[in-house]
């Protein structure tokens, strides 16, 4: 009898034993936060070309597997992988570029998924190149006389005088002189035009033509009655 007590006892303790371990063991395995799960990004695809400057970007909704709320970071730069975070806490999985980008630049672009826990999750880089800039955004902005073909060195002051083309292709010239008395740099003229932009040719709505005889982001030569002027953009 006492030989049955004692292996009842025995194999009771072992049962306790046993769910006491299984229990604490569950306790450790039940998982606590979890990052969200892994995403793709779809656009700009990785490696696209002429891209436009003010491109937008989309990525796959990363699901979390708790059902915490998400949200993203976004970094894109020149950098590979980029260091510049240019939106954080994103609620949407896309995003418009609202600063033009610099032409003809590859850049590298990641998103980074976090849950309100602060778990993260990272995206594969993916990069692209912008395209060129046309001559018509080119052209847009104020253009400063450097220098005219067969006249004398400009002075300071005559450097002063421009031409400012707008977006809305309205074109403001402004000449400015030194009074040879007072040396006063002052305004001589002003005059406002809308324009017309054919290949590299300006048409003015006065019917006036300048040819464009080479621009850069910095520099514009042009034809003007005849003579070459060259401009520099500040």
């Amino acid at each position: 009898m006492k030989t049955q007590i004692f292996t009842y006892f025995k194999y009771a303790g072992i049962l306790l034993c046993s769910a006491i371990l299984l229990f604490s063991c569950s306790k450790d395995d039940e998982p606590g936060n979890r990052p969200p799960k892994s995403f793709k990004l779809i656009e700009v695809a990785d490696g696209a070309t002429d891209v436009e400057l003010q491109p937008q970007l989309k990525w796959e909704a990363a699901t979390d597997p708790d059902g915490d709320k998400v949200s993203y970071q976004l970094y894109l730069d020149a950098d590979n992988p980029p260091q510049t975070s240019i939106a954080n806490n994103l609620d949407v999985n896309t995003l418009t570029i609202e600063d033009a980008l610099q032409p003809k630049t590859t850049y590298y672009w990641k998103v980074v998924a976090k849950d309100i826990n602060g778990k993260t999750t990272e995206s594969d880089v993916f990069s692209f190149t912008t395209r060129e800039k046309t001559t018509e955004e080119t052209l847009i902005g104020k253009w400063f006389y450097e220098s005219i073909e067969g006249r004398p060195p400009l002075s300071d002051c005559n450097k002063q005088s421009f031409f400012h083309f707008t977006t809305d292709l309205s074109l403001r010239i402004e000449t400015r002189s030194q009074d040879s008395y007072s040396e006063i740099c002052g305004m001589v003229s002003s005059s406002d035009f809308t324009y017309e932009l054919n290949g590299n040719i300006i048409t003015l709505d006065n019917g006036e033509n300048i040819v464009i005889g080479s621009i850069t982001d910095t520099e514009l030569v042009c034809l003007i009655g005849g003579r070459y002027y060259t401009f520099r953009k500040e």
